[in-house]
């Protein structure tokens, strides 16, 4: 599965460049944001710090609407807070945006950029720390797991959603904030959802 979704994201990448030729723009981003989860299963949750590091691409199509897609490492998780009980959840993915946007011309020297569309992503790592009276026990996060004698299946590596932001869009230089709310549940059952912010820097080339 991960082959296949990894072969799909470049295939996608390549096509685009192909086909674009050089009205493609390249950038290398990278950001620092908060991620959690939402729905049911996210009671006495709360926010971890998570980086984001990638590629991305912008096809343009008009003067005002461009194509944005990409490829990244992103962080997601939440740590959980029960009576005497800690655990922090970490979940590492490679993510694929597939993104329209907006370009509002505001000054010569940079424009606004909405933008909003699915993203598609599949877990590759990740760390589960599971703390009881200041001792620690630690797992992939994507991996099953024996915590006191009972065998626990790892979270989903498959996750997909909506991605949202907002940037500043310099000749150079991009700077803005992404939203991205998962549509899959990070496990079978009664199981919360992604929720991720962050703010980005990217440098155009």
């Amino acid at each position: 599965m991960m082959k296949k979704l990894l072969l799909l994201m470049v295939g996608v990448l390549c096509t685009l460049t192909v086909a674009a030729q050089t009205k493609v723009t390249w950038s290398m981003e990278l950001g620092l944001g908060m991620s959690t989860w939402m729905g049911k299963g996210s009671d006495h949750t709360n926010p971890i710090f998570s980086p984001k590091v990638g590629i991305g691409i912008d096809v343009p199509l008009s003067g005002l609407v461009s194509f944005q897609t990409g490829l990244s490492w992103v962080s997601k998780g939440a740590k959980a807070e029960r009576l005497n009980q800690d655990v922090q959840v970490n979940q590492n993915y490679f993510q694929m945006p597939l993104l329209a946007a907006f370009h509002v011309g505001t000054v010569s020297t940079f424009d606004m950029v909405f933008t909003a569309g699915p993203y598609l992503a599949y877990g590759v790592n990740g760390k589960t720390e599971y703390e009881v009276d200041d001792m620690t026990t630690s797992w992939n996060t994507f991996g099953s797991s024996n915590l006191n004698g009972v065998e626990t299946d790892g979270l989903d590596r498959l996750d997909a959603g909506v991605q949202a932001g907002v940037a500043m869009d310099f000749p150079r230089w991009t700077v803005g904030l992404d939203g991205d709310f998962s549509f899959i549940k990070i496990a079978q059952g009664r199981h919360p959802y992604n929720l991720a912010f962050y703010l980005t820097c990217a440098y155009k080339f």
